[in-house]
């Protein structure tokens, strides 16, 4: 989030620091600590002796790395009346490296999701930046977080006075500055969004009950699909290895000590039990999990998961844009079951929250029921 200036034309961000700057610790103290054994004789200290060409430059990239994220800061200065942005890396208040850029390179602000991945994981985050047409560039934040980084998009564009293309549902939408506080209520009266609704579908799968002033939508679980198929496949070949190669030739054993049954257990519950329950409420998400919607002109109302039931909802004169974007199952928490290639759903969105609700429906009663919902909630 921006940091507060006296300066009204100036916008400071800052990044480092805080409870963040605490993941380094560990790796900057074993660092020195590597080292400072390095010339530590073995005799005074006990146990081998550290050669040099290995203590001094394995312990050097780890207090590097450590000292990198502990004491390292990342400072942002947008001068609005100049027109100069200014990027500053420090170590704590001492300066690094500083770079400059022109505001006026930038025509628009950049919201996207991308999946980075490492090793042994992945996770979504959600760049801001300053774009330009001759593909001119200027990170302002990457968050895990979409509300935060929407936060932050909101505001560099407001100050700046510039759009938002915002891509984070699967395709581009433009919002323009002056309107980004507007609710979807004020955008239908003042003609900038319309609402036609379409002949119904010859088959629904969901149970809608619509009388012009509210409507209730009941959607059934999503059922069989690819995407369930194949995980299901791999967790039980996951569970079949695990089951042949360890815990059946343990358990079988003629003598078992039991500090030795405790850590199968352990592994038990890790390897098996875990799996086991993801299958289990993968399986309910899919048969068995219904969503109940609620639409009123004055709120949103879904109701859905499984197995506990989760009931959320919004003020109509909160939400801000109401769309139909690609489903973000397990970002979001959608709770959408496993599929293979795009699936869409109906995505209610405020500065404080967000909805979504519809995800496996056919794309032609999702349009028709996303008709209905906003006609009801801008009457």
């Amino acid at each position: 989030m921006p940091l507060p200036d006296s300066n009204p034309n100036i916008w400071r961000h800052q990044a480092g620091g805080g409870c963040a700057s605490l993941f380094g610790l560990p790796f900057f103290v074993v660092g020195i600590g590597v080292i400072a054994l390095t010339f530590i004789p073995a005799d005074v200290r006990g146990g081998d002796a550290i050669p040099f060409f290995f203590g001094i430059p394995f312990g050097s990239i780890f207090a590097i790395v450590g000292g990198a994220i502990l004491f390292g800061r990342l400072e942002l200065l947008i001068d609005r009346e100049s027109g100069i942005a200014t990027k500053n890396w420090k170590l704590l208040t001492q300066n690094v490296k500083t770079q400059t850029y022109q505001t006026k390179d930038f025509n628009r602000v950049s919201l996207r999701s991308e999946v980075r991945r490492s090793k042994n994981s992945s996770y979504t985050v959600y760049p801001v930046r300053l774009t330009g047409s001759d593909d001119n560039q200027l990170d302002i934040s990457q968050s895990r977080s979409e509300k935060e980084a929407r936060s932050d998009a909101e505001e560099i564009a407001k100050f700046l006075s510039l759009p938002i293309h915002d891509e984070t549902s699967g395709s581009t939408r433009i919002r323009e500055a002056d309107l980004l506080d507007e609710n979807i209520k004020d955008k239908f009266k003042k003609r900038l969004e319309t609402n036609e609704i379409p002949d119904p579908p010859a088959k629904l799968k969901s149970r809608i009950n619509y009388d012009r002033s509210s409507l209730q939508i009941e959607i059934p679980p999503p059922g069989f699909n690819v995407g369930f198929l194949v995980v299901a496949v791999v967790i039980c070949v996951f569970e079949l290895i695990f089951l042949t190669t360890f815990a059946i030739p343990f358990l079988t054993q003629a003598d078992v000590p039991g500090t030795f049954l405790i850590f199968a257990a352990f592994f038990g519950l890790i390897f098996l039990g875990l799996p086991t329950w993801f299958l289990i409420r993968l399986i309910g998400i899919t048969f068995i999990a219904t969503q109940s919607v609620s639409v009123g002109n004055n709120a949103l109302k879904v109701a859905k998961g499984w197995p506990m039931r989760k009931t959320k909802s919004i003020s109509t004169e909160e939400i801000e844009e109401f769309i139909m974007g690609v489903s973000k199952a397990g970002t979001r928490g959608s709770k959408a079951v496993a599929t293979i290639g795009v699936t869409l759903e109906i995505l209610a969105i405020s500065d404080t929250d967000q909805l979504s609700f519809g995800a496996g429906l056919p794309p032609d009663e999702l349009e028709y029921i996303y008709a209905l919902a906003k006609g009801i909630m801008v009457s």
